[in-house]
């Protein structure tokens, strides 16, 4: 929220409560005198066109004085000498108008000037008594705006701090996956493969345009994250050649967007935990689907029982389980971007198992769908 709004906010609270006090004041004083006078044999409008036109003078100038100091950033002790400063001769001058009302109007008005300074000091109460509990209600204010100050001040640095953490989770890019790349690319200029060099420096440049263009941690549509991820493992089939064969198996989903460069971390990790292993060919399956209210992408290669090498399966889940210190650096990473952007609604898994790799991202449909 911007400052001139939330400044807008409070001056709008301010007033609300404000002419509820006086108002409701007003009712009040109503309701007694109607009780009071007629057992004193008294008319009433004497009595009522003066606690109006104190009341309106009340609300008028106690307006002013906290539409005035409503922004002040002095301390409260500070601010309630300086308001009394004010309601204190206020206040007299008021107490003065109310008798001289009351004595030259009312039916009774000999018995008022005979004691007339009496009658001042016994009716102080009457005058001095709502001036102070307005001013207990306008500290109040005061005293829950600046909290609300000093929460909205945590809260942006919160964010600010969240969001440069995100920024620096998203950018911390493999080094050794350039230099793969590089060495991919001099090999193929070197071996005059100058059709797939062509290719892998437009997918090396897809993706790389990709991860520059998203600067802010904001939804993309999902087609153009899975557009990166299709550039990322053609860079790594140029690598591998035949060795890495992907099985793409996408549902019909609906139009969604999720986190830019969410999937390359997971995708990098199958490849280094798997062909980069073995010496035999791997295929990678890769599925998106939804299922209840989450959105799922797997990428796994799965040997089954076949492989007599496998070790028994070790799984993990940074929903379930946050230790996972063990995990490789950029999965962390993924896990802690998780975390920060949607907290227990999202997870990753990751099970391993001898030269078999499974890794799934489970994100919450709610904040995938696309807002029209």
């Amino acid at each position: 929220m911007s400052i001139l709004v939330w400044s807008q906010s409070a001056q709008h609270r301010f007033w609300y409560w404000h002419l509820v006090y006086w108002f409701g004041y007003l009712l009040l004083k109503y309701t007694n005198l109607a009780v009071l006078l007629p057992l004193q044999n008294e008319q009433s409008w004497p009595y009522l066109g003066t606690y109006t036109l104190l009341t309106l003078i009340n609300l008028v100038i106690t307006g002013y004085l906290g539409q005035r100091d409503l922004t002040s950033t002095m301390a409260l002790p500070q601010q309630m000498r300086r308001l009394l400063y004010w309601i204190v001769p206020l206040c007299l001058v008021l107490l003065l108008l109310r008798q001289t009302l009351i004595t030259t109007y009312s039916t009774n008005s000999s018995a008022w000037k005979s004691s007339f300074a009496e009658q001042m000091v016994s009716t102080l109460p009457l005058v001095l008594l709502p001036l102070l509990g307005w001013l207990a209600m306008y500290l109040l204010i005061k005293a829950n705006q600046g909290y609300q100050q000093e929460f909205m001040a945590q809260q942006a640095l919160l964010n600010q701090a969240r969001a440069a953490r995100l920024k620096v989770l998203r950018y911390q890019l493999n080094p050794h996956f350039m230099f793969n790349t590089l060495n991919a690319l001099n090999s193929l200029i070197i071996s005059r493969q100058g059709l797939l060099a062509e290719q892998l420096i437009q997918n090396l440049s897809t993706f790389l345009r990709h991860s520059l263009k998203n600067k802010d941690e904001t939804l993309i549509p999902l087609p153009q994250e899975l557009d990166a991820l299709a550039a990322y493992l053609a860079i790594q089939q140029v690598r591998f050649g035949e060795r890495l064969q992907l099985n793409w198996h996408i549902a019909a989903l609906p139009k969604l967007q999720i986190p830019p460069l969410l999937l390359q971390p997971l995708a990098e990790n199958a490849v280094l935990f798997t062909v980069a292993e073995i010496s035999g060919p791997v295929q990678l399956d890769i599925r998106i689907y939804t299922t209840g209210l989450q959105l799922l992408i797997e990428i796994k290669r799965d040997i089954g029982n076949s492989d007599p090498a496998a070790a028994e399966p070790t799984t993990a889940s940074a929903a379930a389980n946050p230790d996972t210190t063990a995990w490789p650096a950029s999965l962390q990473q993924l896990a802690e971007r998780l975390e920060l952007m949607f907290g227990a609604h999202a997870s990753l898994q990751l099970h391993l198992s001898g030269a078999s790799f499974a890794g799934q991202l489970s994100l919450p449909l709610e904040s995938a769908y696309v807002r029209n």
